[in-house]
């Protein structure tokens, strides 16, 4: 679960919302603060706060977002298995405008 839209499982459903995100998206930046991380052997969680300023569809977007994102260990590689964040209303406002009205 990210800002903009609902929950997603399975990598082709979590690249789709990405994709999507990045057709529209411009520059932007994204900070983490407030970061606290415990990792144990083969598994690892990070929370905070995501602060952002992005351009979505020409418009800038600030996003300040509690998150939360979880680690696996495979092999000598940490891999994010989970990533949760708050909605974004102002991202997903102007999502919504962007959205044919309905038939």
């Amino acid at each position: 679960m990210h800002p903009i839209g609902q929950r997603e499982v399975g990598w082709e459903q979590v690249r789709r919302t990405w994709e999507q995100v990045a057709s529209i998206a411009g520059g932007g930046q994204v900070r983490l603060r407030d970061q606290l991380i415990r990792v144990g052997t083969d598994l690892a969680y990070e929370v905070g706060v995501e602060e952002a300023e992005i351009t979505l569809a020409g418009e800038r977007v600030a996003f300040n977002e509690r998150v939360t994102n979880i680690y696996r260990r495979e092999g000598r590689e940490w891999k994010i298995v989970h990533h949760h964040s708050d909605p974004s209303p102002a991202a997903n406002d102007l999502l919504s405008r962007l959205q044919p009205p309905p038939a």
